[in-house]
Protein backbone atom coordinates (compact mmCIF):
# COMPACT_ATOMS: atom_id res chain seq x y z
CA UNK A 1 0.00 0.00 0.00
CA UNK A 2 1.26 3.41 -0.90
CA UNK A 3 1.31 5.97 1.75
CA UNK A 4 0.41 9.36 -0.25
CA UNK A 5 -0.96 11.40 3.02
CA UNK A 6 1.36 13.61 5.89
CA UNK A 7 -0.57 12.53 8.89
CA UNK A 8 -2.31 9.27 9.83
CA UNK A 9 -3.64 6.84 12.47
CA UNK A 10 -1.93 3.39 12.89
CA UNK A 11 -4.28 1.49 14.25
CA UNK A 12 -5.61 -1.33 13.23
CA UNK A 13 -2.98 -0.43 9.70
CA UNK A 14 -2.17 3.27 9.02
CA UNK A 15 -4.52 5.06 7.32
CA UNK A 16 -5.01 9.15 6.91
CA UNK A 17 -6.53 10.77 9.41
CA UNK A 18 -8.74 13.36 8.58
CA UNK A 19 -10.94 15.99 10.61
CA UNK A 20 -14.50 17.10 10.00
CA UNK A 21 -14.54 20.67 8.48
CA UNK A 22 -14.46 21.77 11.49
CA UNK A 23 -13.20 24.51 13.91
CA UNK A 24 -13.14 25.30 18.08
CA UNK A 25 -12.77 28.04 20.29
CA UNK A 26 -9.67 26.89 22.97
CA UNK A 27 -8.06 29.27 25.45
CA UNK A 28 -4.28 29.25 25.56
CA UNK A 29 -1.94 29.15 28.38
CA UNK A 30 -1.85 33.13 28.48
CA UNK A 31 -5.17 33.33 28.92
CA UNK A 32 -6.17 34.50 25.59
CA UNK A 33 -8.16 33.02 22.69
CA UNK A 34 -6.97 31.25 19.35
CA UNK A 35 -9.19 29.25 16.99
CA UNK A 36 -8.43 25.77 15.94
CA UNK A 37 -9.22 24.96 12.77
CA UNK A 38 -9.38 21.55 11.08
CA UNK A 39 -10.14 21.37 7.49
CA UNK A 40 -10.60 18.01 5.72
CA UNK A 41 -8.12 19.09 3.04
CA UNK A 42 -7.04 22.15 1.63
CA UNK A 43 -5.22 23.90 4.90
CA UNK A 44 -3.21 26.15 2.14
CA UNK A 45 -6.61 27.29 0.43
CA UNK A 46 -7.54 28.25 4.55
CA UNK A 47 -4.45 30.28 5.22
CA UNK A 48 -4.66 31.99 2.49
CA UNK A 49 -8.36 32.68 2.89
CA UNK A 50 -7.62 33.87 6.40
CA UNK A 51 -4.59 35.85 5.52
CA UNK A 52 -7.64 38.59 3.85
CA UNK A 53 -8.10 39.59 7.59
CA UNK A 54 -4.60 39.93 9.00
CA UNK A 55 -3.05 43.36 8.44
CA UNK A 56 0.13 42.71 6.80
CA UNK A 57 2.96 42.64 5.70
CA UNK A 58 3.45 39.37 7.28
CA UNK A 59 6.49 37.24 8.54
CA UNK A 60 6.97 33.11 7.20
CA UNK A 61 8.87 30.95 9.30
CA UNK A 62 8.87 27.25 8.14
CA UNK A 63 9.64 24.85 10.71
CA UNK A 64 11.94 21.94 9.66
CA UNK A 65 11.38 19.27 12.10
CA UNK A 66 12.34 15.96 10.15
CA UNK A 67 14.68 17.06 6.65
CA UNK A 68 15.59 14.51 4.25
CA UNK A 69 17.44 16.22 1.37
CA UNK A 70 20.24 18.68 2.32
CA UNK A 71 18.38 21.19 4.49
CA UNK A 72 19.45 21.06 8.16
CA UNK A 73 16.46 21.26 11.25
CA UNK A 74 15.63 24.60 12.14
CA UNK A 75 13.71 27.72 12.24
CA UNK A 76 13.72 29.15 8.73
CA UNK A 77 12.37 32.89 8.57
CA UNK A 78 11.91 35.12 5.50
CA UNK A 79 14.60 37.56 5.17
CA UNK A 80 12.15 40.41 5.27
CA UNK A 81 8.31 40.77 5.78
CA UNK A 82 6.25 39.72 3.15
CA UNK A 83 3.03 40.69 1.11
CA UNK A 84 -0.29 39.15 1.01
CA UNK A 85 0.49 38.13 -2.51
CA UNK A 86 3.71 36.80 -1.56
CA UNK A 87 2.28 35.08 0.99
CA UNK A 88 -0.04 33.84 -1.44
CA UNK A 89 1.76 32.63 -4.15
CA UNK A 90 4.55 31.40 -1.77
CA UNK A 91 1.28 28.80 -0.52
CA UNK A 92 -0.01 28.12 -3.61
CA UNK A 93 3.92 27.10 -5.03
CA UNK A 94 4.32 24.73 -2.13
CA UNK A 95 0.71 23.72 -1.42
CA UNK A 96 0.96 20.18 -2.51
CA UNK A 97 4.32 19.55 -0.28
CA UNK A 98 3.09 21.71 2.89
CA UNK A 99 -0.56 19.70 2.61
CA UNK A 100 1.36 15.69 1.97
CA UNK A 101 4.66 15.57 3.62
CA UNK A 102 4.80 15.56 7.85
CA UNK A 103 7.99 17.07 8.14
CA UNK A 104 7.28 20.17 9.01
CA UNK A 105 5.52 23.29 10.21
CA UNK A 106 4.19 26.88 8.75
CA UNK A 107 3.58 29.88 10.77
CA UNK A 108 2.15 33.24 8.96
CA UNK A 109 2.52 36.42 11.65
CA UNK A 110 1.30 39.89 11.02
CA UNK A 111 4.67 42.18 11.37
CA UNK A 112 4.05 43.22 15.15
CA UNK A 113 3.18 39.44 16.29
CA UNK A 114 -0.03 39.84 17.17
CA UNK A 115 -1.99 38.31 14.26
CA UNK A 116 -0.97 34.55 13.32
CA UNK A 117 -1.61 31.60 11.83
CA UNK A 118 -0.09 28.50 12.72
CA UNK A 119 -0.26 25.31 10.15
CA UNK A 120 0.88 22.24 12.02
CA UNK A 121 2.19 19.03 11.10
CA UNK A 122 -0.93 17.29 12.55
CA UNK A 123 -3.10 19.11 9.91
CA UNK A 124 -4.44 21.80 12.45
CA UNK A 125 -4.60 25.43 12.11
CA UNK A 126 -3.78 27.63 15.24
CA UNK A 127 -5.47 30.97 14.34
CA UNK A 128 -4.45 33.95 17.05
CA UNK A 129 -5.72 37.75 16.50
CA UNK A 130 -8.73 38.31 14.60
CA UNK A 131 -10.68 35.81 15.89
CA UNK A 132 -14.11 36.92 14.97
CA UNK A 133 -13.47 38.02 11.32
CA UNK A 134 -12.05 34.17 10.93
CA UNK A 135 -15.21 32.73 12.58
CA UNK A 136 -16.85 34.55 9.62
CA UNK A 137 -14.70 33.15 7.10
CA UNK A 138 -14.53 29.69 8.52
CA UNK A 139 -18.40 29.75 8.23
CA UNK A 140 -18.00 30.42 4.76
CA UNK A 141 -15.89 27.79 3.22
CA UNK A 142 -18.28 25.60 4.80
CA UNK A 143 -16.65 24.27 8.49
CA UNK A 144 -18.89 24.18 11.34
CA UNK A 145 -17.86 24.71 15.25
CA UNK A 146 -17.08 22.49 17.77
CA UNK A 147 -16.56 21.94 21.29
CA UNK A 148 -12.86 20.87 20.85
CA UNK A 149 -10.72 19.47 18.53
CA UNK A 150 -8.20 16.48 19.68
CA UNK A 151 -5.82 14.68 17.08
CA UNK A 152 -5.64 10.69 17.64
CA UNK A 153 -2.73 9.59 19.74
CA UNK A 154 -1.03 7.44 19.05
CA UNK A 155 -0.63 8.47 15.38
CA UNK A 156 1.89 8.83 12.25
CA UNK A 157 3.72 11.33 10.47
CA UNK A 158 4.83 10.43 6.45
CA UNK A 159 8.11 12.47 4.78
CA UNK A 160 7.52 11.35 0.76
CA UNK A 161 10.86 10.83 -1.03
CA UNK A 162 8.54 12.03 -3.56
CA UNK A 163 8.19 15.67 -2.30
CA UNK A 164 12.53 15.58 -1.22
CA UNK A 165 12.91 17.83 -4.00
CA UNK A 166 10.23 20.69 -2.92
CA UNK A 167 11.95 20.67 0.53
CA UNK A 168 14.80 21.63 -1.11
CA UNK A 169 12.68 24.04 -3.60
CA UNK A 170 11.35 25.62 -0.65
CA UNK A 171 14.49 26.12 0.87
CA UNK A 172 16.13 28.05 -1.64
CA UNK A 173 12.98 30.23 -2.55
CA UNK A 174 14.12 32.92 -0.27
CA UNK A 175 17.33 33.93 1.58
CA UNK A 176 16.00 32.28 4.95
CA UNK A 177 17.42 33.43 8.15
CA UNK A 178 18.04 30.04 9.89
CA UNK A 179 17.57 29.18 13.69
CA UNK A 180 17.59 26.23 15.51
CA UNK A 181 14.45 24.27 16.30
CA UNK A 182 12.97 25.14 19.93
CA UNK A 183 11.83 21.97 22.33
CA UNK A 184 7.87 22.83 21.28
CA UNK A 185 8.35 22.68 17.35
CA UNK A 186 8.83 18.89 17.93
CA UNK A 187 5.38 18.16 19.36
Amino acid sequence: MMIDYKFGTPAPEDRKWTYGNVWASEETTDGGDRLVIAPAQGQTEILTSLLENLNGPFWVLYVLVIPRERGKPGRYQSPEPQTEAAISTFLNEFSDFLERDGRHNIWIASESGSQRLIDDRHNLIYAYGALADWRVALEAKGLHKVSAIRFPSPHSHHYHQSLDQDEDRLLNYWDWHRTDLQELDEE
